[in-house]
């Protein structure tokens, strides 16, 4: 039977001509391990990390859709090579505490099936003491999260706009969202001052009011507390 031969290489040659020429998976560039969100206690204002993104192998000159957990944020144009164009980011989703897995998807408008996404993780920015009420000497946990910047998380102790006392609180914060879990002394100072203590949580040796990594700024109030006699 001549014609059987012939019907599976017609076959062969019609998936071959499927194929576009020079196509290739659409990839996206590797993203931090965490990123961190924030709020200002004194002004309400939220900070969100930038999430930048880039991309390869999509359709020349097409619409890249790019969405944040399910949702479009953006539709964006491929060069000619097929990549996304350099400088792209967004605004990583917020934690108000926490910390929560994200996934950024890239869909080609003009090939649907040509479609990637990556997973990162969003982290609040924040630090907890507890118990919340101690004596200054005595020794309370620390944790803390966000602290993404190399190096170890420091703690400033301001007394009237001074400061008084600088300790290392964690040597290093567990990656990828910086975290750490300590028991120091709430006030490291042998007789504070009676009054209102400012301690910064950063990532900077020095005391600085802004660092560029941010900080966590908490209120310590110190008093006398009387105890009725027997």
């Amino acid at each position: 039977m001549p014609s059987a031969p012939a019907r599976l290489l017609g076959a062969a040659v019609a998936a071959v001509l499927l194929l576009p020429s020079g196509a290739s998976a659409a990839a996206l560039t590797p993203f931090k391990g965490c990123y961190v969100t924030s709020t200002d206690e004194v002004s309400g204002e939220i900070r969100r990390e930038p999430v930048p993104f880039g991309g390869s192998g999509f359709t020349p000159g097409g619409l890249v859709n790019i969405s944040l957990d399910g949702r479009l944020q953006r539709t964006v144009q491929a060069d000619a090579a097929g990549n996304l164009p350099a400088g792209q980011a967004l605004e990583a989703p917020y934690r108000r505490k926490g910390q929560a897995a994200f996934r950024l998807t890239a869909a080609d408008q003009q090939n649907p099936a040509n479609t990637v996404e990556a997973v990162s993780n969003v982290t609040a920015f924040d630090v907890s003491i507890r118990p919340s009420t101690a004596a200054p000497s005595s020794r309370v946990r620390f944790r803390g999260r966000g602290f993404t910047q190399p190096g170890p998380v420091y703690g400033h102790y301001l007394y009237r706009g001074k400061v008084r006392r600088t300790v290392r609180l964690a040597r290093r914060p567990t990656a990828p969202c910086g975290r750490f879990s300590v028991r120091r002394k709430q006030i490291p100072i042998r007789t504070p001052r009676l009054g209102q203590w400012l301690l910064q949580i950063d990532q900077e040796r020095m005391y600085r009011r802004a660092p560029a990594g941010g900080a966590i700024r908490i209120i310590v109030r110190v008093q006398r507390v009387f105890r009725p006699s027997r």
